[in-house]
């Protein structure tokens, strides 16, 4: 295949693509930092006030990528290149202050107009009217690059506006039944699949990092109640959550469902990213203090963590069609009992590591759970 040659249908997804997802990543990971330690209702605004953009601006680059594939892989290599270095300038840009909106606000303005040059490329041959790139890249971009301007806390009001503008433009045009045609199912669910690996695997490195700082019995004990319960999550997630997403996602394209698409693959998806760097950031507390009972903040992050995994993970999966029969046997346990570890270590003071080890049992209780739910007669995605 040569440089200019156009990707395949059905492709798997390119390197290039992982190496802006790895930009990503570090974005979120420098970002966990303001959930460590003792955090509190500021510290989760700010983390959600950064990662909302930042999340949204990925799902803009992969659907760009996912829907284009004719174009030059010179063109969309680029592309991706100058994404990545946006990205990183949201990454350096993060801090708990705001004296670095603008930067951020600048990178999120500069990264539509490069997809704003490869959707206007793609329209010259595809008939689509012009108008739509140039309003949701370039209007947006407008945006994001005017609220550098101004004064804070209305500059987040535009990144607000900016951002609904983009989704109410995204459910509009999805109403196209041309849409579904275009989406490459296997690729769409593959990207998201190997974005979480490298998710998962900066929260094992958030372990490593964690008890080099801390080596000690207990902080190793803490480290490897952690890592068990990390494995597992990626265990379940990877090992039959893989084929669980493209089922659900084909099942979805197949009754032309915009709102499920819509939601399964782009929206809801950040809700499992917020609980997975919540939970390795709790994590990496517990270790750094094992004997310690968490702050409230940080009890929060671990057990919500996993509660807000368990729970997006069965909003997804009804959102593609299952019945709520084969969902509740393990999304009731994953959802019940975290939360209510938080409440019993909220009130007994309970020391970090027993903390972990309730958590372990959840994620087993759940694994098993699941693996014989799906061997019920008629546990399939979409039906």
């Amino acid at each position: 295949m040569t440089d200019d040659a156009a990707l395949p249908p059905g492709r798997r997804v390119d390197w290039i693509e992982l190496f802006f997802d790895l930009a990503m990543v570090a974005f979120i990971t420098e970002l966990a930092a303001v959930l460590h330690g003792a955090p509190g209702p500021a510290q989760y605004l700010t983390f959600v006030a950064w990662s909302v953009p930042a999340w949204w601006a990925w799902i803009n680059v992969t659907a760009c990528v996912n829907e284009l594939p004719p174009l030059p892989r010179r063109l969309t290599g680029v592309a991706l290149l100058l994404a990545t270095a946006t990205i990183a300038v949201m990454a350096a840009s993060v801090t708990e202050t705001t004296d670095r909106v603008w930067a951020f606000a600048l990178a999120n303005g500069m990264l539509r107009l490069v997809l704003l040059v490869l959707w206007s490329y793609r329209a010259r041959f595809s008939g689509v009217p012009l108008w739509r790139p140039a309003v949701y890249n370039g209007v947006t971009a407008l945006l994001w690059i005017g609220s550098a301007l101004v004064p804070i806390p209305w500059d987040f009001a535009v990144w607000a506006a900016a951002i609904l503008l983009e989704v109410i433009l995204l459910r509009a045009g999805a109403r196209s039944l041309s849409r579904f045609a275009r989406l490459d199912v296997a690729h769409a669910s593959e990207r998201l699949g190997l974005f979480l690996i490298i998710l998962m695997g900066e929260s094992v490195v958030s372990v490593i990092v964690s008890l080099s700082a801390h080596w000690g019995a207990a902080a190793g004990l803490a480290a490897l109640l952690g890592f068990a319960t990390i494995a597992l999550i990626a265990w379940g997630l990877f090992v039959s959550g893989s084929s669980i997403i493209e089922e659900g996602v084909a099942a979805v394209v197949a009754r032309r469902d915009v709102g499920a698409l819509l939601d399964t693959v782009m929206i809801i998806p950040y809700l499992i990213v917020a609980s997975i760097t919540m939970f390795a950031a709790g994590l990496a507390t517990a270790i750094a203090h094992p004997h310690s009972a968490p702050a409230t903040g940080s009890t929060i992050a671990l057990g919500g963590g996993l509660a807000l995994f368990y729970l997006t993970n069965a909003i997804v999966i009804r959102r593609y069609g299952t019945p709520l029969t084969f969902v509740l046997p393990w999304a009731a346990p994953g959802v019940i009992l975290p939360l209510a570890l938080v409440a019993i270590a909220s009130v007994s003071g309970m020391t970090a590591t027993p903390l972990l080890a309730g958590g372990l049992g959840v994620v087993v209780l759940v694994t098993v759970v699941s693996v014989l739910n799906r061997r019920r007669p008629g546990a399939v995605v979409g039906r």
